[in-house]
């Protein structure tokens, strides 16, 4: 995984980079991706040499099949909505049905997660990364 983080971060430091002031630029992603992928392949490596962690053997999760078609079918569901909805509210159906899929019944904390979640996300992408995702139905609430 080091290695394919290596030959990724070689291909990322060749884009070509624009002159358009205040933007982006095409290797800003990239760079994300190339530092959380070392890094967790890093701690895998780590891992994988500590003699603590490889004395146990943990138990596979056993995730009902059912679960699993059902986080499907709420995906492929979200892809379909995220043109017409827009990104929040796409999100909010989207994290709610996932909270409540892996246990979390209480209503409150499911509206208020799912809500909390797709607005940070929105907000993070908007204002720090510049990046202009979708309102959707909610455009107005989002200038």
């Amino acid at each position: 995984m080091l290695l394919l983080c290596a030959g990724y971060a070689y291909l990322t430091s060749n884009l070509p980079s624009r002159d358009i002031q205040n933007s982006t630029q095409p290797s800003f992603f990239p760079w994300i991706i190339v530092a959380c992928m070392s890094l967790l392949s890093f701690a895998l490596l780590v891992q994988g040499l500590l003699p603590h962690f490889n004395s146990e053997i943990l138990p596979r999760s056993g995730i009902p099949a059912k679960r699993i078609a059902i986080g499907l079918v709420l995906a492929i569901a979200y892809m379909v909505a995220l043109p017409w909805l827009g990104f929040v509210a796409a999100n909010i159906l989207l994290f709610a049905g996932l909270m409540y899929l892996y246990g979390e019944h209480r209503p409150i904390w499911v509206v208020i997660g799912s809500i909390g979640i797709s607005v940070a996300v929105f907000i993070l992408f908007r204002e720090v990364f510049q990046i202009r995702l979708t309102a959707g139905i909610l455009e107005g609430l989002f200038r």
